[in-house]
């Protein structure tokens, strides 16, 4: 399977990519509130990692 990196995407990733290598004090790693947060949103999604995305 051959799959393209969205332009936007790949634009954004290279935006953090410069900001990580010109000022890598500014990193800070996730914790505490913010992680518990993301695990509550998805605590009771399920999701079949092996099925085709749906077209919208």
């Amino acid at each position: 399977m051959i799959s393209a990196i969205d332009p936007t995407v790949q634009a954004f990733l290279g935006f953090l990519e410069q900001e990580a290598a010109s000022d890598p004090q500014r990193l800070r790693p996730f914790g505490g509130h913010i992680v518990q947060r993301a695990a509550d949103l998805v605590e009771d999604v399920e999701i079949d990692l092996l099925a085709p995305f749906e077209e919208d």
